[in-house]
């Protein structure tokens, strides 16, 4: 079967989560043997493709972006897909080519619709593209995914189509986070690796930390993520100031920002970390959380949106997310009594097994089996 993956949205660093969906997409794609693999991208990225060392057989084609991105996928990758006469074409971030144009089965992959939740985070043009290209999505993939149960149920009730979306959870690349290059961490220190965006709550997690007992004036707090100079998608001068609200409570010597980290700096970090923190109030999936209970941590987190569903309960949670009292008190417990919240063998197995890539990539083999 031949299958092309539409990666021309990827600017590496820069689009969160979803370019690490693709990665494991392409990753578990690369490893099923019927599977003949086609890749469309930017060819101003192409390097970014042999960081995740996909398999020699895999069919690279670079396309030259014409104008923007869009344009693209609009004209020239529905014309180049039929060249190669695929059996089928993922579109990876939410925006379908003209299905007039390539003749080809197509699904389509819609992470959120934060834009109608966090209105004031977008331009007013932002907002009504999304809405425009979301709309087309439903009309003209053959099948439109969403990343979880919490987005599938979100598209039913603000767009209103009888063409319901198939609910696919993102891969995790579990192999990313095993390497290490970096010296081990000697320091006790909470994790949360979240992109500064102002719905990922970072402003709670550090006035908490603020708040938390002298006795623990150890312990530190690392935040890795995308600073808002290099964020994509949302207005940037919405975004919380971080740095300082850090630099405003005194705390630059316990409060450590990263920005943008390579993958083998972020398993150093998942692998020597006493416990994770992840105070987001909006996720269409929310990767972090699921990928440190993988990696054996414990894990306090909120009960909105997706957060529940692909973290399968197993997590623990606060009652109130935008509590700073509540979270300085879980914390402060979780720390105290850190074995008691670690997750079990078996509990960390489940949470590797759903997530493995070639099980989810099997997933959208199989929907193409069923549009043949």
């Amino acid at each position: 079967m031949k299958i092309g993956v539409n990666s021309l949205f990827l600017r590496p660093s820069q689009v969160g989560g979803a370019e690490f969906l693709l990665k494991g997409l392409l990753i578990g794609l690369s490893k099923i043997a019927d599977v003949d693999l086609y890749i469309f991208i930017n060819q101003e990225f192409v390097l970014w493709l042999q960081e995740i060392n996909l398999d020699n057989s895999v069919n690279i084609v670079p396309i030259k972006i014409l104008n923007n991105r869009f344009i693209s996928e609009a004209f020239q990758l529905p014309l180049m897909a039929r060249q190669y006469n695929l059996d089928g074409l993922i579109n990876t971030n939410y925006f379908t080519p003209w299905k007039f144009l390539s003749k080809i089965p197509s699904t389509t992959i819609i992470h959120d619709l934060n834009y109608l939740h966090f209105p004031h985070l977008f331009s007013w043009y932002k907002k009504i593209w999304l809405k425009l290209a979301h709309k087309m999505t439903l009309s003209n993939a053959d099948k439109t995914i969403a990343i979880s149960d919490f987005v599938n149920q979100d598209i039913k009730k603000n767009y209103g189509f009888k063409h319901i979306p198939t609910v696919i959870h993102n891969p995790i690349l579990w192999s990313r986070l095993q390497e290490l290059s970096v010296p081990i961490v000697h320091e006790i220190f909470i994790l949360s690796v979240a992109n500064h965006y102002q719905h990922k709550n970072l402003a709670t997690l550090v006035k908490a930390f603020a708040k938390m007992p002298n006795y623990l004036d150890k312990v530190k707090l690392i935040l890795v993520g995308q600073l808002p100079d290099s964020l994509m998608g949302m207005r940037r001068d919405r975004c919380d100031d971080i740095r300082q609200l850090v630099k405003d409570l005194g705390l630059e010597d316990r409060v450590y920002i990263t920005g943008y980290i390579s993958d083998r700096e972020l398993a150093c970090y998942y692998h020597h970390a006493a416990l994770f923190a992840f105070p987001s109030v909006f996720e269409g999936f929310g990767m972090p959380p699921v990928e440190a209970m993988g990696m054996g941590l414990p894990v306090l987190t909120t009960r909105c949106t997706a957060i529940p569903e692909v973290t399968m309960n197993m997590a623990e949670y606060v009652d109130n997310p935008m509590d700073i009292s509540e979270w300085c008190d879980r914390l402060t417990e979780m720390l105290n009594n850190r074995d008691r919240y670690l997750p079990t063998e078996s509990t960390i197995q489940k949470i590797r097994q759903a997530y493995e890539p070639v099980e989810i990539a099997k997933k959208y083999i199989d929907l193409f089996r069923i549009l043949d």
